[in-house]
């Protein structure tokens, strides 16, 4: 009976032992899970970041010249960045390109928003020159197609010109992409003014798409909330990660123009000119896909208490320095 006894005993502890340490490595994976996702997505928003204000070869010698409709679209002067202290700080459906769209998604109400506008996608170069101010754009071609209505640039680093795209036509066996801009057109650009560039554009110029990225949270159709990516020309809000609870982003300003930052961690509503923002702090607050099998935490982020459902709850954070001037 005393052996009978002792060995219970034994068997016992061995069991909580076991369980314990079944718990520890559930913990350590999901971590780990947390973790890796959190950069990924950390990456994927500073790569978008970074193109904040990238115009194509900007500024440049000569004044730029813009033949949309809509001038004000993608205006470089105003850098290609602009931050929003949640949904009720978006401007009109009518404002940005996009944020209709991103108003119509069902956002936190605590996360940040930010819209970044520059050119996406690679860079593609004259494979001839112009032959005069309304020539068709002959492009080696690129990696991404451009399609039509799309609002591009084209410089050649001395003269830089703001078009929208009214054609697009592809030879498969030249290897080349051609690209019209003819007077009138619809899209966000509202179309050209004529069909000039004002430049005669020489063999090597780049042409470069502009777009407006969103990055958001908003909750979807089954209840999952997630953090999103918008590109306003697509219009279809992809989903990056759903463990992403919660997002805070805070700007760091040159508010004299001496490249030296004299204001950090400023929140969105303090920005009054967006050109001026020399960096960003990425905040996020990550949270495991499963519960836990212990007790929440009782953390705060960005003032707020850290939801008690269960989850394993990290925040991350990475600093991005910006080309946004």
């Amino acid at each position: 009976m005393i052996a009978l006894v002792l060995g219970l005993i034994v068997v016992g502890g061995s069991l909580a032992v076991f369980a314990s340490q079944r718990v520890t490595m559930r913990l350590s994976g999901e971590m780990a899970d947390v973790q890796a996702d959190g950069r990924v997505v950390l990456d994927a928003l500073a790569r978008d970041l970074r193109t904040a204000g990238d115009f194509g070869c900007w500024p440049v010698s000569n004044p730029p010249i813009s033949k949309l409709v809509n001038a004000a679209v993608f205006d470089e002067t105003a850098g290609g960045l602009a931050g929003y202290d949640g949904p009720t700080s978006l401007p009109s459906a009518s404002g940005p390109f996009g944020v209709a769209t991103v108003r119509s998604a069902a956002l936190d109400t605590n996360s940040d928003i930010v819209s970044i506008s520059g050119v996406f996608g690679s860079l593609s170069q004259l494979k001839s020159g112009m032959t005069d101010q309304s020539a068709a754009l002959v492009l080696k071609q690129p990696t991404q197609s451009f399609q039509a209505n799309d609002v591009a640039v084209i410089t050649d680093c001395v003269n830089w010109s703001k078009f929208q795209v009214t054609s697009v036509a592809t030879d498969a066996s030249a290897k080349t992409e051609t690209l019209s801009h003819a007077a009138g057109g619809a899209g966000v650009g509202g179309g050209n003014k004529d069909p000039t560039l004002g430049e005669v554009f020489a063999t090597g110029a780049t042409v470069g798409r502009l777009d407006t990225v969103w990055w958001f949270i908003a909750t979807q159709a089954d209840g999952q909330k997630g953090l999103f990516r918008l590109s306003a020309r697509d219009g279809v809000p992809i989903l990056v990660s759903e463990r992403v609870s919660a997002m805070v982003l805070l700007y760091d300003i040159d508010s004299d123009g001496d490249g030296v930052v004299d204001q950090a961690d400023k929140t969105a509503a303090d920005v009054s000119n967006w050109a001026q923002v020399r960096g960003v702090k990425a905040q996020l607050l990550m949270r495991s896909e499963k519960k836990a099998a212990t007790a929440a935490g009782t953390g705060v982020f960005d003032g707020q208490s850290v939801p008690q459902d269960g989850r394993l709850y990290l925040p991350l954070q990475m600093n991005v320095a910006l080309r946004n001037q």
